[in-house]
């Protein structure tokens, strides 16, 4: 039997945030409907708990409105949201570390077409 949650970690992210969004969404003890709900309602955001829960396991890319959003929404700074608990800015270490998790979709769909921009 193939080990799924082996494959599944060893994925690259499409996002940065997916995980400290589900840490600090269960530390104020909210549900993926009670995020649902409010950014319909408050902010007139239709996002689904399923896409939701693809934001948090990084299998789906994140919007700048949306970011902005989900951090209002949960009290939190764009920071927070972006790099968990940090005492100031991240350096290039943490960011290097980060960038090697995720997908760089757009990045490589360039190169391999041959654009250069």
């Amino acid at each position: 039997m193939p080990d799924i949650e082996g494959d599944r970690s060893r994925k690259k992210r499409l996002n940065l945030c997916g995980p400290h969004l589900k840490r600090i969404r269960l530390e104020k003890h909210l549900t993926l409907m009670d995020i649902q709900a409010t950014l319909e309602l408050d902010y007139g955001i239709a996002l689904d708990r399923t896409n939701l829960g693809r934001i948090e396991n990084g299998e789906r890319t994140v919007t700048d409105v949306e970011m902005v959003v989900l951090a209002h929404l949960l009290g939190v700074s764009l920071e927070r949201l972006m790099w968990g608990e940090t005492s100031s800015d991240p350096d290039m270490s943490t960011l290097n570390g980060a960038l090697e998790n995720v997908q760089l979709r757009y990045a490589r769909r360039r190169s391999s077409r041959g654009d250069n921009m």
